[in-house]
């Protein structure tokens, strides 16, 4: 699977940075998605000592919130003007269903990477915790991913942070953490949970780890 996914990724940011270029933004966004699923490949390679594979949980843990926040990239298409007669009839305009099928190409591809890197870390912690996939420990860890997810893509969307601000400007990112707490937020976050459970329970027979390392 690893190798496809490079192959895939690759040729998706070509065609936009070369012929593609007014969703440039995905290349970075895309990019944020995918990293997740190389993090778990690598924590997921072998017994790791705890040293090591520690700090790579949490790193993955910071970048898997990229992979359903490209879910919000589809408001993009509003500019589109699709149903523009507010009849609810959309246009069948080529130029809009273009737009739509390399936006939607992207966020599907980002969502996948992203979840089977959500099963990989999650088999690779259960193993840690010698439990199983159905255990009380499986559950509690999922949900409380999910929910610091959703509480990642309020903070994205809304107070535009990336990832990458923890690390070049962390005290702004911790102020703005602070401020965002309403009940917009938590309504947002209890969205987002549910969304993210389903498309989980979606792919719940994602690849076996085992069978498919690069």
């Amino acid at each position: 699977m690893m190798k496809w996914s490079r192959i895939l990724i690759v040729l998706y940011f070509i065609y936009i940075f070369f012929i593609f270029q007014s969703y440039k933004f995905l290349i970075l966004n895309v990019s944020l998605a995918y990293i997740p699923l190389e993090l778990a490949n690598l924590a997921c390679k072998k017994k790791w000592h705890p040293m090591f594979f520690w700090p790579l949980a949490a790193l993955w843990l910071l970048f898997f919130p990229n992979s359903p926040y490209l879910l919000t990239d589809f408001f993009h298409l509003e500019n589109l003007r699709v149903n523009a007669m507010q009849i609810g009839v959309f246009s069948n305009d080529p130029f809009i269903w273009k737009h739509f099928t390399v936006m939607a190409v992207g966020i599907l591809f980002g969502l996948y990477t992203g979840f089977v890197s959500l099963k990989w870390m999650l088999d690779a912690l259960m193993d840690r915790f010698r439990t199983t996939a159905n255990s009380v420990a499986y559950w509690g860890t999922f949900g409380v991913i999910i929910v610091l997810s959703g509480y990642a893509i309020y903070l994205g969307r809304f107070a535009r942070l990336h990832t990458v601000y923890l690390f070049t400007d962390p005290m702004y990112v911790i102020h703005q953490m602070v401020d965002a707490f309403s009940y917009e937020m938590f309504y947002f976050i209890a969205c987002f949970v549910v969304i993210q459970t389903v498309i989980y329970f979606i792919f719940i027979k994602f690849p076996n780890k085992k069978a498919s390392a690069s």
